[in-house]
């Protein structure tokens, strides 16, 4: 294999740059430069397995099946290719799947201000296919530039907020430590939190599993922090690149608001989105409040 190393200044935030690699509508766009129709299945946690695919005029998909070898938020991904996806089947043994693997395919992200990043990727290809890799990562970091710095396929906002009757610091208790988050981090009476992870520091990764008490439905919300101000502000990455801004207000000694703003998702509507967050929110203030 032949290694292709390329970099590019971005006039954006290293969340931003982040976001565009690991959100579907975003990706999407940039990687129209390797293959028409070009998406991800599976999701950038180390250790998670991974499909980059595209489709044929039949709807049948091909590409790569890979894992996360490693996900250092903001910084570092790197992806292990580990065999070739024909005709919807994966395929690790043929001569040809070997000829891409192991291939290691790694994003390094690198702060230069407050607003510029730049993006590198070193890849290594087959000999017959280096031609064709590198003009195609020229023209995707191009592409990813431009999704980056004109913002494509915007995550619209969402604002929730509730007054809860307790100090501040009783508010951040329950907010952060895990045995209160199982109190409240569900939405209706027919749901339950039956876990929470929270490494409360900037870096460290949270993930809130959220379960139907019927034991049919159940769900993670994760993310990563990337600032931490005690009593004040907390700022997060999810895992699908979307921004979560959260907010404590001292309003009287025995008086604080709580307000939280997210990146909605695509695939509900943003007043089901909206209702979901705030019933979630009501139900953290009757916690706080009842204990």
């Amino acid at each position: 294999m032949k290694k292709i190393e390329k970099s590019i200044e971005i006039q954006a935030t290293r969340e931003t740059v982040w976001a565009a690699i690991i959100s579907d509508k975003k990706y999407r766009l940039w990687n129209e430069d390797f293959q028409k129709g070009s998406y991800f299945e599976g999701s950038w946690q180390k250790g998670d397995r991974i499909r980059f695919l595209s489709k044929n005029e039949n709807g049948v998909p091909s590409g790569v099946i890979s894992e996360i070898a490693s996900s250092e938020h903001l910084q570092f991904i790197s992806i292990l290719h580990l065999g070739l996806i024909t005709k919807g089947l994966e395929d690790m043994t043929s001569e040809e799947a070997k000829l891409w693997t192991p291939g290691f395919e790694n994003y390094h992200l690198e702060a230069l201000a407050e607003n510029v990043t730049r993006f590198s990727v070193e890849t290594d290809v087959d000999d017959r296919y280096y031609t064709f890799f590198q003009e195609a990562w020229k023209a995707a970091l191009d592409s990813l530039k431009k999704v980056c710095e004109e913002n494509l396929a915007p995550f619209a906002s969402i604002t929730v907020e509730t007054v809860v009757e307790a100090p501040v610091e009783k508010v951040w208790i329950y907010w952060t430590e895990p045995e209160y988050i199982l109190k409240w981090a569900f939405a209706s009476a027919e749901w339950y939190c039956p876990k929470s992870i929270n490494d409360l520091r900037v870096g460290g990764h949270y993930a809130t599993t959220m379960a139907s008490k019927d034991g049919q439905m159940a769900f993670d919300l994760g993310g990563t922090y990337t600032e931490v101000v005690p009593l004040i502000r907390i700022v997060s990455q999810l895992d699908d690149g979307r921004m979560v801004w959260t907010s404590f207000e001292v309003i009287e000694p025995n008086l604080t608001k709580v307000i939280e703003t997210f990146e909605a998702e695509d695939e509900n509507t943003l007043d089901l989105q909206r209702n979901g967050w705030q019933a979630i929110l009501n139900n953290f203030k009757l916690a706080v409040e009842s204990h």
